[in-house]
């Protein structure tokens, strides 16, 4: 039973991480492709720029959301019990939800770079261990990378991305510290920690993958990961 709750839960995710808000409201707004334009890359920064800031707000949060619409209700109805493998599959929804914004299935598998839908992955299950590497990560970028072209939304998701796993094991193995129903600094199942790791693994390799490809005129291009 488990096997099935677990592959419908994952397929779930990844439809739903499939869906490209900044290929649709581009579409609708201005009747065009968003991978056409400015950077091609179909995300919320692109999409902010081509189409206007509150669209590409939007973006960001529906990018954000729709990973949580998956795992709320798995988490209610299938994995409730708090073990450590329903958090495991609970994570690897996450995973997989990531993985379908970047790979769209109703896209021919171009889609977004996935750090709005990662951030709510992260937010869910380790919201303080994020919070500080999104403040690190953008105090960093700050400091060394200010002089390159987007600073904000390149370089300072890779530092928060490469931090997250290694800060939430630190914290882990130095502290469980209850601060409100489920949000704790450390303590959480090593599954969770697996988890970041393996997000945070997938997202720096796949997006560099495709930053490289923009350098050797490989095809599918982007700047960014937001």
């Amino acid at each position: 039973m488990i096997v099935i709750k677990t592959a419908a839960a994952v397929t779930a995710a990844y439809l739903f991480g499939s869906i490209n808000f900044a290929i649709i409201f581009t579409r609708m707004v201005r009747g065009e492709d968003i991978r056409t334009l400015g950077n091609k890359n179909p995300g919320a920064s692109n999409m902010g720029r081509i189409v206007g800031r509150g669209w590409g707000i939007l973006v960001l949060v529906l990018d954000a959301l729709k990973s949580i619409i998956v795992i709320l209700p798995a988490r209610i109805w299938f994995f409730n019990q708090g073990g450590t493998l329903d958090y495991g599959v609970l994570y690897l929804m996450g995973i997989i939800a990531v993985l379908g914004h970047i790979f769209p299935i109703w896209y021919n598998f171009k889609g977004g770079g996935g750090v709005s839908t990662m951030l709510a992955v992260s937010l869910w299950f380790v919201p303080l261990e994020i919070l500080i590497s999104l403040l690190t990560g953008g105090l960093l970028a700050l400091a060394f990378m200010r002089n390159k072209g987007n600073w904000l939304t390149q370089w300072s998701p890779i530092f928060f991305i490469t931090l997250t796993p290694f800060l939430t094991l630190g914290v882990n193995l130095s502290f469980n510290i209850p601060i409100w129903k489920r949000v704790s600094l450390g303590g959480h199942p090593w599954t969770v920690v697996a988890g970041c790791f393996a997000l945070s693994l997938m997202m720096l390799g796949l997006n560099y993958r495709l930053v490289k490809a923009k350098a050797t005129g490989g095809g599918w291009e982007k700047h960014e990961t937001i």
